[in-house]
């Protein structure tokens, strides 16, 4: 071995340091970056799960009114009315316009309470009162009313 075969050694060690130290400051660089897109990406996560949860809970709500929209609907077209609430609307289909006192008398009911369902029919959009300068309250049915009696048979 000669002189020149110690340099050469030293020269290719020395070189390859330089490369390995080159190379890991790359992998450095590199470890860097991916650790910056993680904690981004970390962040993002938890915005989506709390956008998540808020959605979720929206969604439930949704879910129980949509329930309770449905029991109305079902409460409205399937159950009947009280039997005095469907003479009364009969009624309202046989004479253009009535008022309480007409009304509680054809049903021979009193007049308050003749007033209370006229209230009630008029709350649910089945029946509609008229005012006229110096007269008395008129009563008259609306397609409400009229479609509750074509659905449970009361209109001839």
């Amino acid at each position: 071995m000669g002189l020149l075969d110690g340099i050469e050694k030293l020269i290719n060690e020395h070189g390859s340091a330089v490369i390995l130290k080159e190379r890991i400051a790359l992998a450095n660089d590199k470890y860097a970056a991916l650790e910056q897109k993680l904690a981004a990406s970390e962040l993002r996560a938890k915005e989506l799960e709390s956008e998540n949860k808020g959605l979720r809970s929206n969604h439930e709500k949704a879910q129980v009114e949509i329930q309770n929209l449905k029991k109305l609907t079902e409460q409205s077209h399937g159950s009947r009315l009280e039997e005095v609430k469907e003479k009364i609307l009969v009624a309202l289909t046989q004479h253009e316009e009535l008022e309480a006192g007409q009304i509680s008398r054809l049903l021979n009911i009193g007049s308050q309470l003749a007033t209370f369902h006229l209230e009630e029919l008029k709350n649910s959009d089945m029946v509609n009162d008229y005012y006229a300068v110096d007269s008395p309250v008129y009563w008259g049915i609306v397609q409400g009313g009229r479609a509750y009696l074509v659905r449970h048979g009361l209109l001839a």
